[in-house]
């Protein structure tokens, strides 16, 4: 009986402590395409991603949120340029994700389940 206890006190403390999963990028996509962005626009996008994932943080600049939000905005802004280039099916479904993005990231923040960063 301990053995199965202790057992799964030790899945149950694996589980609250793993971290949390973040999309792939096929996942990503999907949403995209659900959210009516076309192929060609998503893929784009993941690409701009990928380029600003493989930018590396300095430990100095992991911790300070005013660079890693200056990143942000500089990643949102090459975004931006490239669905302007996209089409206006793209340009609208693109917005309109946006749109819910934010939407549910304010409601996390509003119950209490994220930190807001402009504190």
């Amino acid at each position: 009986m301990f053995k199965v206890l202790l057992a799964l006190s030790a899945l149950t403390l694996a589980v609250y402590s793993a971290p949390p999963r973040f999309p792939n990028a096929a996942e990503d996509r999907a949403e995209m395409a659900a959210a009516g962005i076309s192929a060609q626009a998503a893929d784009g996008i993941l690409k701009i991603a990928n380029e600003f994932g493989a930018k590396k943080l300095t430990k100095k600049e992991e911790n300070d949120r005013e660079a890693v939000r200056s990143v942000f905005h500089e990643f949102l802004d090459q975004v931006d340029k490239y669905i302007k280039t996209q089409s206006p099916a793209d340009q609208a479904a693109y917005e309109a994700f946006i749109a819910k993005k934010k939407a549910n990231f304010d409601a996390n923040i509003a119950a209490g389940r994220i930190e807001e960063i402009d504190k």
